[in-house]
């Protein structure tokens, strides 16, 4: 009886937990374009003259289409400032408008890094149009069908199944930072290989971001299917506790 009662106290005790590991690697995650963008749409702001010196930092194109660059950046900015957070049980018990309007600044801030991702496209590689903007558009793709059926769910009050929604969601706009650290390690097992890995970056190139998307959601999946085990395995406890 006293390890069903321990297992039903874990329980709440989760439910008020701020989740500080989750909401720190995603802070971490989304941080790594979130904090270059503040320097870098500072640097557009204050004009080609500024950032002439910062030109080996901020492509210089950023000056000629300044208009996709802070839709997307502010965009990412948003989404490293809210979507973190939204991990956090205590904070969506103890704040739920909190929790409510930065859920809506972060769905609103990935639909338009998903759309404005494909513009910026268009505006600095107008002529490139191979597997490396098809694998874009499905990530936008994805990103927005999965944000959608988050809020879908959420609108029907399936809070379950919106949060694992937002989860995959996440995870696919997420895909283009693990690119970085796949490119990463292959660079170290193979960097020394020059025809081996010139094939692999050309692939990396055209499919990296596939690779991440398939990368995060197995992980995902993986943990849901974890959860599902260990509620199957507690839930004879848990009614005991009830008794």
């Amino acid at each position: 009886m006293s390890d069903s009662i321990m297992i039903k106290n874990n329980i709440k005790m989760k439910n008020k937990s701020f989740n500080w590991p989750v909401v720190g690697f995603l802070l971490f995650m989304t941080g790594i374009p979130g904090i270059p963008a503040f320097f870098i749409l500072a640097v557009v702001a204050l004009g080609a003259d500024v950032g002439e010196s910062f030109s080996s930092v901020v492509n210089v194109l950023y000056f000629e289409t300044p208009a996709a660059i802070f839709v997307h950046g502010g965009a990412g900015i948003l989404f490293f400032l809210t979507m973190p957070f939204q991990f956090s049980p205590a904070l969506r018990n103890k704040k739920s408008n909190w929790h409510k309007t930065g859920g809506r600044i972060a769905l609103l801030s990935g639909y338009v890094m998903a759309v404005s991702g494909v513009w910026m496209h268009h505006v600095l590689s107008p002529d490139s149009f191979g597997m490396r903007y098809v694998s874009l558009v499905i990530l936008s793709i994805a990103m927005c069908t999965a944000f959608s059926l988050a809020l879908w769910h959420i609108i029907n009050r399936n809070f379950d199944v919106h949060r694992k929604w937002m989860i995959r969601a996440v995870a696919i706009t997420l895909a283009v930072i693990t690119l970085l650290f796949v490119e990463a390690i292959l660079f170290l097992l193979f960097g020394q290989l020059e025809n081996t890995f010139a094939v692999i970056s050309q692939f990396q190139h055209d499919y990296g971001r596939l690779v991440g998307i398939t990368i995060n959601l197995i992980i995902v999946e993986y943990i849901f299917f974890t959860e599902r085990s260990k509620q199957k395995s507690q839930y004879p406890l848990a009614m005991l506790a009830e008794k």
